[in-house]
């Protein structure tokens, strides 16, 4: 194998894959990223066998050929050559790959691309699969907006998942870890009319979080089977193992009304809740939240360290009413959304909130209180 690429290209691609390696594995070929060259083409791949991911990018291939390289030690090399021509040279009989660029040269062992695990059969699936063509901002948005909200992806039980449900015309994602829960609604154009209603693991949609600010295209193709799903754009394709269980009815959670509804600028609540948790007790989270005429309270105290007070306006009228929150629930709602106000609906101190944006009827965070 023998080829040569531009450093820029190279390093992009690189990004994408190395994430998916696993570093601690116990076989030594998932903490690599697979090179493979053919005609003018050289495609990477890397997998930790639940996840797997392919990108391809133009490079002049000499003598075609595939190997195994470390991620990490590729990444590192790679980003501190000179943004001249990369030329990649293997050494078939003893697996080492010659890397040239400027006046620099590099010597790296790698592992046999016969080791690597078959990831999938690329072409075949994806030209025998109906494809879901959704618009990748709309797509993106709705992760975006949930994800966060699911149970840690190392419980690998269902909702450490985001369930995903695709109709004719809409596109919904909830995600819940028990003690939170967000939904999102978004039209679609679909034009095939092909369903989907398949939960996610949240590392999945983290990672193509992650990849949507390295690339950059306008459609996103899902191809869902029975227990996989694929994620294919121009240049970058995902393959995710699916997880198997009932989703939680989540529906039946949501309020259909609420007793009071409060409206505060969003932006004083995120920074107050930062001033406030400077003196957070962090075996439990807890900011009291206090509603007075025109006016939220929010408090925090530690008894080893002390407490702390903030106040924004609001448009509560009424009696002096408390209720207490995980602090990072509501902090992590106030970050992800873009609009002017928070819309919080009370159903009393015990029952689920409901926080909403101002701008976006199809978008919830719902959330358990604490215990005052």
């Amino acid at each position: 194998m023998i080829f040569t690429t531009d450093k820029e290209s190279l390093l992009n691609k690189i990004r994408i894959v190395e994430k998916i390696t696993l570093q601690r594995g116990i076989q030594p070929v998932l903490s690599n990223i697979l090179f493979e060259t053919e005609q003018n083409t050289l495609k990477l791949s890397a997998t930790d066998l639940d996840l797997s991911v392919i990108t391809k990018t133009t490079a002049a291939v000499k003598e075609e050929g595939k190997i195994t390289l470390p991620a990490k030690k590729i990444l590192e090399i790679v980003s501190k050559l000179p943004d001249k021509p990369i030329e990649f040279t293997l050494n078939a009989d003893n697996n080492i790959v010659t890397i040239k660029c400027g006046n620099s040269k590099f010597d790296v062992i790698g592992i046999s691309a016969e080791e690597f695990p078959k990831i999938i059969e690329e072409e075949k699936e994806i030209t025998e699969n109906e494809e879901i063509v959704i618009d990748t901002n709309t797509f993106i948005k709705s992760v975006k907006y949930t994800v966060y909200a699911a149970a840690t992806y190392e419980n690998r039980n269902i909702i450490s998942g985001v369930f995903c449900k695709i109709n004719e015309d809409t596109l919904e994602m909830a995600a819940t870890d028990g003690n939170r829960l967000t939904k999102i609604t978004e039209k679609i154009q679909n034009n095939n009319g092909k369903n989907a209603k398949i939960v996610i693991p949240s590392k999945t949609m983290n990672e193509i979080l992650r990849v949507s600010t390295i690339i950059n295209e306008e459609k996103l193709y899902l191809i869902v089977s029975e227990a996989k799903v694929i994620f294919k754009t121009n240049s970058y394709i995902l393959i995710s193992k699916l997880l198997e269980g009932e989703y939680p009815q989540y529906e039946q959670l949501i309020p259909k009304t609420t007793v009071m509804t409060v409206k505060v600028k969003k932006d004083d609540l995120n920074n107050a809740i930062d001033r406030v948790a400077c003196m957070i007790n962090e075996r439990t989270n807890v900011i009291k939240f206090i509603l007075q005429d025109g006016k939220m309270y929010l408090k925090s105290e530690t008894p080893d360290s002390g407490t702390s007070e903030d106040v924004i306006e609001s448009d509560y009228k009424g009696d002096e009413f408390k209720i207490a929150f995980n602090y990072k629930f509501i902090s992590d709602f106030t970050k992800i959304t873009d609009s002017e106000n928070a819309i919080i609906g009370i159903n009393g101190s015990q029952s689920a909130t409901v926080f909403k944006p101002d701008n976006d009827e199809e978008y919830i965070c719902l959330v358990m209180p604490l215990k005052l």
